[in-house]
């Protein structure tokens, strides 16, 4: 009985060890079938085809251009802060804002100069014959450049991420109305945007691969630049990689490239603040780092006791909305991209862990296989990083604007084609885990399934983008048709031709007129000083200027008083006909700037007695009906030109994103409301160019133009 029994328990004990043994076998057998899934997915991305650089940057252009003409100007600031100052330096005259005040100097010159001279060689090559053509052609080079930098990430990712996380990442920059309208605005942050992508670029390489150093040599340097001379800000975006390079070194007890890569990064920031402080201090008058200024101002708060606050404060969540503003689905995506990192994080530790413990003879390859998994995804952490640090330090600054975290737009587009590209792994393993190992077939189904909801993700992405852009442009391009509009008004009127008499811009000679001048034919005199000058007038709708650009030659802005509002009004530089130089008016030191947005009476009129023109926006119902508020001075005005301009207030909110075609709207308003006026989803205002009326006669005789 004893020797019966005891030969029941072994018996026992093998059938456990059997079905033990079994257990495990079936574990490894399914994680190694996922971790060669995995490599095989990998491999077959590998081979994905990806289209070249040229193409890329073909491809892009189309976007970058269509914007570049067709973008309204988003922000008062980018005009009043940088296109009227580049204005001044190539024609003499344009608004001054307090930030290029000598005694505050907040805004670089060295900036605007490099455009200055991008300019000045595209008039060599083109010949320009309107301020207009050179409004327009910086903008396309500026389209151009963007989209030569996002050539070269993209394929850089294809390189050395993945192909399907760089065709995504293409789709979403090229259907994203974030960068369709960033990519082309005389802005630092937009300057620090290209930059940036070039950094990115070189930091895709893992520190351990050949020719890294090389590389991230070059990142840092890009970075450096983009801080430097365009927004020191921008510096956020290189802290991932400065990172993984310190843990990296650290890991591999190798620090000999970190003095070399500092290094760089050091001559780099201090040649180019060089370079920015001798044109800032030319212009100015005395030494000016204009850097430093913005900083202490921003995050210091040094200049007369005041900071970046006085112009409006922002809750936490406003960069969220302006993503989802800009980004719509690839802004959730790229907020959703660290959350799913760490999700796959795990997954592969417990993986790993569980294959570690099991003793199999099989352990040790899947065990590699895992620990190469975790490097690379160890590697995606700090590609991932710079969008998410940076909306993390935007967000905690209380002032915040729009364009503040243009920076990062290509970054979203990246971060959310990284989301997209970590679903097919976890729903992989989610798959068999559900199905209990039996993963062959249902396995390929679930990964094709993710793929094609992955494209069709980013095609709606891009079809809400591309409404988006559509609304930008018909909803808010009414300032540029406005101004067009006046345009045409001056060059069909006989009493202002004198004013387009010049065959040439005051930007020297061109490639055509040099090549005359060779044969004897004498260069064709320029200048806008000796014109006769008309002002145009603008009260509470100043901020829709789009710059002196559009002004005809001889024509400048004035600002007409109006109630309500007590903040500071750009001022005028004093004209180069008057100073002698460009330099004397940049540098000449003037009461009439406060850095603390207080009223400055000087910079507005209490009369429109000067005005010849006048641009507003009025109730679409009776424009002319609007303009008798303003007959008071005894002036009577005539409306030449008006253009539909949405009305934000009392517009829907969908119809104020995306663009609603007329037609759809009243059948909008038809079905909710029982109307068809088209009064609840739009409701447009119109901005009108009106002239005066001399002796009961208009000042120049011609039709209304109605846009």
């Amino acid at each position: 009985m004893l020797r019966q029994r005891q030969s029941l328990k072994a018996e026992r004990h093998q059938k456990r060890q059997a079905k033990q043994e079994k257990k495990t076998t079936k574990s490894l057998i399914k994680q190694s079938q996922q971790t060669q899934a995995l490599e095989q997915l990998s491999a077959k991305a590998s081979k994905r085809y990806v289209p070249s650089l040229g193409l890329i940057f073909r491809i892009h252009s189309i976007i970058r251009i269509i914007g570049a003409l067709s973008a309204p100007v988003q922000d008062c600031d980018e005009v009043y802060n940088y296109w009227e100052q580049l204005h001044f330096l190539q024609f003499g005259e344009g608004k001054q804002t307090w930030e290029y005040a000598p005694q505050f100097a907040l805004r670089s010159y060295g900036f605007l100069k490099i455009f200055a001279l991008f300019t000045w060689l595209l008039h060599l090559v083109f010949g320009f014959r309107s301020k207009v053509q050179v409004f327009y052609a910086l903008r396309v080079l500026m389209g151009l450049a963007s989209a030569g930098c996002e050539a070269v990430v993209v394929r850089r990712v294809a390189e050395k991420v993945d192909s399907r996380v760089a065709l995504w990442m293409m789709a979403g920059i090229f259907g994203m109305a974030g960068m369709w309208h960033q990519a082309v605005a005389l802005l630092p942050s937009s300057f620090a945007m290209c930059l940036c992508m070039l950094g990115t670029a070189s930091a895709m390489q893992a520190p351990s691969e050949e020719g890294s150093v090389r590389n991230r040599a070059l990142g840092i340097g890009a970075f450096a630049v983009a801080a430097a001379c365009g927004w020191p800000y921008a510096a956020v975006v290189a802290v991932p990689m400065i990172v993984e390079e310190i843990v990296w070194s650290c890991r591999t007890w190798r620090f000999d490239r970190l003095p070399s890569l500092a290094a760089v990064g050091a001559a780099s920031v201090v040649a180019s603040l060089a370079a920015m402080a001798a044109v800032d201090s030319f212009y100015y008058g005395r030494p000016v780092v204009a850097a430093w200024n913005q900083i202490k101002y921003n995050v210091l708060g040094g200049i007369e006791g005041a900071d970046s606050t006085l112009y409006g404060t922002e809750p936490w969540h406003f960069y969220i909305k302006n993503g989802l503003l800009n980004g719509n689905l690839l802004m959730v995506l790229a907020l959703a991209s660290l959350p799913l990192w760490t999700v796959y994080f795990f997954v592969l530790h417990l993986s790993a862990r569980s294959t570690g413990s099991s003793g199999d003879s099989a352990g040790p390859q899947i065990l590699e296989a895992a620990r190469r998994l975790r490097e690379s995804h160890m590697l995606l952490l700090y590609r991932v990083l710079p969008f998410n640090l940076t909306l993390l330090v935007f967000s905690l600054q209380p002032h915040k604007e729009e364009r503040f975290l243009s920076i990062v737009y290509p970054h979203m587009c990246f971060n959310a084609a990284v989301a997209l590209s970590l679903l097919h792994p976890l729903s992989l393993w989610l798959s068999s885990f559900l199905r209990s190992g039996r993963i062959g077939r249902h396995r390929i189904n679930v990964g094709c399934w993710v793929g094609w909801m992955g494209w069709a993700t980013v095609g709606v992405a891009a079809l809400l983008g591309f409404l988006r852009m559509a609304a930008l442009s018909q909803y808010h391009g009414a300032p540029i048709r406005a101004f067009m509009a006046l345009q045409q008004t001056v060059l069909d009127n006989s009493s202002y031709q004198h004013t387009n008499d010049l065959p040439l811009l005051p930007l020297g000679p061109t490639v055509k007129t040099l090549m005359g001048a060779k044969t004897g034919e004498l260069l064709p005199l320029t200048g806008i000083e000796k014109q006769k000058q008309f002002t145009v007038c603008m009260d509470h709708a100043w901020h829709y200027f789009p710059s002196s650009y559009w002004l005809p030659p001889g024509f400048r802005l004035q600002f007409v008083e109006w109630q309500g509002f007590d903040g500071l009004l750009p001022g005028d530089f004093v004209p180069v006909s008057q100073s002698g130089s460009v330099r004397a008016s940049t540098s000449a030191e003037r009461p009439d700037f406060n850095a603390l947005n207080r009223w400055e009476p000087s910079h507005a009129v209490n009369s429109t007695q000067m005005c010849d023109f006048y641009v507003g926006v009025f109730d679409s119902e009776n424009p002319s009906a609007s303009l008798q508020d303003y007959e008071g001075d005894g002036i009577q005005w005539e409306t030449v030109a008006c253009v539909p301009m949405l009305d934000l207030h009392n517009s829907r909110l969908a119809a104020r994103v995306l663009y609603v075609p007329s037609r759809i709207a009243r059948l909008l308003d038809a079905l909710l409301t029982g109307n068809s006026s088209g009064t609840r989803w739009l409701r447009w205002n119109s901005m009108c160019v009106s002239r005066r009326k001399v002796n009961n006669t208009s000042l120049a005789g011609g039709a209304t133009y109605r846009a």
